[in-house]
């Protein structure tokens, strides 16, 4: 290699794992003339190809001949006269097409130099000081991976390390690996991570490797338990770089931090900059006073910065915030239904430490939860107790890579695909799995797969296994009901009065639990009563205690709870839901400002600074936009419990047409409302006291199904939002919006007015609305002091209790928001008594669903759509329970069935269409009395964004 730079040639090394066309698109785009090969190597496939002179390599006992006389070949050329000049050619993986070419100049090699130079930090040395203090060093990484070169460079060249090849016949494996710590007199080794899983499981060969002063896992992450079963013997270092870039400026770790990487903080101009909550992308800054250590401007000497698309995770240690640990390329994380972001790189080194594993591809991209595709080494099984037997081998190494999963991100027993020897995983020239080609390989395999654990037959197949619901006691059942949650669910419960929905449990975790329950009284004969336990049921009881007392229940072994009552009856259930939500109301009334310190002036009319939160959603985007178009409005601070805020607004801004926000006039801050300062650092939350002058609230889950204990965390946050008006320099006024389920159940006289009620009853018969008017009622006591129709093929003509629609564009909603908020803010109640004030944001134009909505949705759908009918709403009622029940059941193409419960109580509801009062936010928003009655524009709108 060397050799051919000083006589003026580019050195190429091809993989052989290319395919000819990859070959032959390296070749052709260096313009290869001269092609070089080993004795007995066919190169013919190549030749036909292309035409280029072609010898054979001599061998090595030739090479080293000193008795062969060959003329002197200087090189006089300085190091500015050659730095530009190109010396070696590598190419890319072609993970995402053909490979391609990467041409490297001198001044690239002489990176690896400088790296020697790069000062000690705080006692951490450069890398190259560990490579030093080994004299003979065995590598098992080819000259085309960018590892291999960097052996050849940095160990041979500038450190005077002799460097071990093994027969170059020999595909490197860990038996073969081992045999040349054993006979080569090495006291270092660099391989694949693969193969130091596979040492790491034996203990001789362990024993071994503490005698090497380091090993080097190079290309791609080591497995956590791998890596630190050798930390205690030797170091372990990781090696990650890219062929564009090739060494980074790094200072070596301490031992016990083998996996992360200390990037130089003066000599690599590396930044590391959140992608996403958590999550950093590594960039190169051009500096022209370090150029020597940025190979990669040497490459590409017109950019100013340079991407490498991978992503770091920050040391946990507060004390070390300049060690980040690999978790991926940026391209692979995995973003699923429910918003968690999956990076597979560490899972997927987790199962490959496994015996049984080759390799491992996480997938799940727009799915409920993640699954996985893994490549066995020896033959996949045929049978379920075969399959069941595998997957318990493989249970500790999915427990490993869970670790490095988000909570509701983790993997489970019965999301493994086992890969067909017939249809083989497609790799890269690295050894890497070729991601696109071989999802795209088993895709098919991969719907059926998440398809069968929701449909009956196939579940059945897969939950065999699973631990049978044991009645003896109440305390069985709550074991019963915790295993279960780790084992499908992912969340560890550690108390039995901890309400689920707090630890994360959604409708579809619901969903999944109400069908392991009654797939257990099937299969054990436990009773009819237990096969009509419904997702209703969980919601109703959202403890560990109350849930498994239920379940007794239905099973006919009643063991009643202190202070329960047996069974729970629509009357009771109501009386119980009033009585939680009069707890809350007056545990956080409590909780509320004794007395008053403030002033009793209003807060400004212009340059007015808005708290919103929620500002993520489908009404927080518009009363954003509103915002921004507002001539009062001179900044907005954005709350949310994500940190990717800002990125989710530009993307719904997008979608949905609206100003693209960013700059000073708007900040996003990741927050939790529930917590002290709301999750905030008190300097930051200092700031906000002092500049906030307004507060829309607008953030609050929207689940039908949770009782209102479910939603405490909300009601504090609310309780927490007083205290920061009652604290701020501005007397923060307070928006808060509302919901018509608040006075769902009103049956007084005329139309429900436009004041805070305070009798709980009157909210409609669910958690979200009795959290909702809670709410109200502390905000007035603060101021003292449709796509599922199309897939069932079927449409509700008609709608119990909902018949009169009296909806408004969200557009429209966050005008007459924004109008209502800048109108009440400048003014006291009536009398000029500080009062809470309510506005029915509705349209006073009304219409029918039956008589006009209806057949315009019906007519919206499109002609080669699934034929849709329209039926009475208890046809349809009856339509989606069978759907729910049915093998075929799918929640994301059928997602009322999660509202199933929601549209029952609807059906048995008074049928007298409620009606709201709308005269005082009339007199306010010029918006409302412009507004039209829904039209069939609107539905045809609707329904397009909806894509129904």
């Amino acid at each position: 290699m060397f050799g051919a730079i000083k006589v003026g040639y580019k050195m190429l090394f091809l993989s052989p794992r290319n395919s000819i066309e990859g070959q032959i698109n390296v070749l052709n785009g260096v313009e290869c003339r001269i092609f070089l090969n080993g004795e007995g190597i066919d190169v013919e496939d190549i030749r036909r190809r292309r035409i280029m002179a072609n010898a054979v390599v001599p061998e090595l006992a030739e090479l080293l001949d000193d008795s062969i006389q060959v003329p002197i070949y200087p090189y006089t050329k300085t190091f500015e006269q050659a730095k530009m000049d190109p010396c070696l050619v590598l190419h890319t993986t072609g993970s995402t097409g053909l490979p391609k070419p990467i041409v490297w100049k001198n001044g690239v090699l002489s990176t690896y130099e400088a790296w020697r130079t790069i000062p000690h930090t705080d006692g951490y040395v450069p890398t190259t000081e560990i490579y030093s203090r080994a004299t003979r060093a065995y590598t098992s990484m080819p000259l085309f991976h960018t590892s291999g070169l960097n052996a050849g460079i940095t160990w041979a060249l500038l450190l005077g390390v002799t460097l071990v090849y093994g027969a170059p016949q020999v595909v490197p494996n860990s038996a073969y690996v081992d045999e040349m710590h054993i006979h080569a007199s090495v006291d270092a080794s660099m391989g694949a991570p693969s193969i130091y899983e596979e040492l790491s499981r034996d203990e001789d060969a362990v024993s071994r490797i503490s005698r090497l002063e380091y090993v080097i896992a190079s290309g791609a992450p080591l497995s956590q338990m791998a890596g630190n079963i050798f930390s205690k013997h030797t170091r372990v270092i990781s090696n990650l770089g890219s062929t564009e870039t090739a060494c980074l400026q790094r200072l070596a770790p301490s031992i016990e931090d083998w996996s992360y990487f200390y990037w130089h903080p003066t000599h690599s101009g590396i930044e590391m900059r959140e992608y996403l909550p958590g999550m950093y992308e590594l960039f190169l800054v051009r500096n022209r006073d370090i150029e020597l250590y940025q190979g990669v401007f040497m490459n590409f000497p017109s950019i100013s910065e340079w991407s490498m698309s991978d992503l770091y995770e920050r040391h946990p240690d507060p004390n070390k915030p300049f060690l980040y640990r690999y978790l991926g390329r940026k391209d692979d994380v995995i973003v699923l239904s429910n918003g968690e972001k999956v990076s597979p790189a560490l899972m997927e080194a987790a199962l490959m430490s496994s015996p049984l594993v080759k390799s491992a591809m996480v997938v799940g991209r727009g799915k409920f939860q993640p699954a996985v595709l893994i490549e066995l080494k020896n033959k996949p099984p045929k049978s379920v107790i075969e399959r069941q037997e595998t997957v318990h081998k493989l249970m500790p190494f999915l427990d490993e890579a869970n670790t490095h999963a988000p909570a509701h991100g983790k993997l489970d027993q019965y999301h493994i695909l086992f890969a067909d020897p017939k249809r083989p995983v497609r790799y890269l020239g690295q050894g890497k799995i070729q991601r696109v080609q071989t999802y795209t390989l088993y895709e098919p395999d991969i719907e059926h797969l998440y398809r069968s654990v929701e449909d009956s037959e196939d579940y059945i197949m897969v939950m065999e296994n699973r631990p049978r619901l044991d009645l003896a006691s109440l305390d069985a059942v709550k074991d019963w009901l915790r295993d279960l949650m780790v084992d499908i669910i992912g969340v560890h419960v550690t108390e039995d009065s901890q309400d689920l929905f707090k630890s994360g449990v959604d409708s579809l975790h619901v969903i999944r639990m109400a069908r392991e329950v009654k797939f257990q009284a099937k299969r054990q004969g436990l009773g009819a009563g237990l096969e009509m336990f419904s997702p209703k049921d969980v919601y109703a009881h959202p403890t560990l205690n109350d849930l498994a007392s239920r379940i007794l229940n239905y099973a006919g072994s009643p063991r009643r709870l202190p202070g329960r009552s047996q069974e729970v009856g629509p009357d009771t259930a109501a009386q119980s839901s009033d009585n939680d939500a009069q707890l809350l109301l007056k545990r956080y009334t409590k909780k509320l400002p004794k007395s008053s310190t403030r002033t009793s002036k209003l807060p400004p009319e212009r340059n007015i600074t808005v708290l919103l939160t929620g500002s993520t959603g489908s009404l927080g985007s518009y009363i954003l936009d509103a915002l921004y178009r507002d001539k009062n409005v001179a900044r907005v601070i954005c709350l949310n419990r994500s940190s990717s805020a800002e990125e989710r607004h530009l993307q719904n801004s997008v979608q949905r047409g609206l100003t693209s926000i960013s700059g000073s006039w708007v900040d996003f801050i990741k927050a939790d409302l529930s917590l002290p300062r709301m999750g905030l650092e008190r300097i930051q939350y200092s700031q906000l006291l002092n500049t906030v002058t307004h507060i829309i609230h607008n953030q609050w889950p929207v689940n039908f199904n949770w009782t209102v204990a479910s939603f405490e965390p909300h009601i504090q946050g609310v309780s927490n939002l007083i205290n920061f008006s009652h604290e701020s320099k501005h007397n923060a006024f307070i928006l808060f919006v509302s919901s018509v389920s608040a006075v769902g159940s009103w049956n007084g006289p005329g139309l429900a007015p436009e004041e805070v009620i305070e009798d709980l009853s009157v909210a409609a018969p669910m958690g979200y609305g009795k959290s909702k008017l809670v709410s109200e009622c502390l905000l007035a006591e603060a101021a003292k002091i449709i796509i599922s129709s199309a897939y069932l093929g079927v449409l509700p003509a008609t709608f119990p209790s909902r018949d009169r629609v009296d909806w408004l564009p969200v557009d429209k909603v966050s005008s007459i928001l924004i109008e209502v908020l800048l109108a009440c803010s400048t003014k006291k109640g009536p009398e000029q008594v500080p009062s809470a004030k309510v506005f029915h944001v509705v349209n006073h134009n009304v219409t029918s669903w039956s008589s006009h909505l209806m057949p315009a949705v019906a007519a919206s759908y499109s002609p080669g759509s699934v034929g849709v009918k329209l039926v009475p709403f208890d046809t349809w009622l009856e339509t989606l329970k069978q759907s729910a029940d049915s093998s075929t059941l799918n929640v994301e193409k059928n997602p009322a069935v999660r509202l199933l419960d929601f549209y029952v109580g609807v059906s048995g509801a008074d049928k007298i269409p409620r009606a709201m009062s709308s005269k005082k936010t009339l007199h306010i928003s010029e918006t409302l009395r412009n507004v039209g009655p829904v039209s069939e524009e609107w539905v045809r709108k609707w329904m397009s964004q909806w894509r129904v």
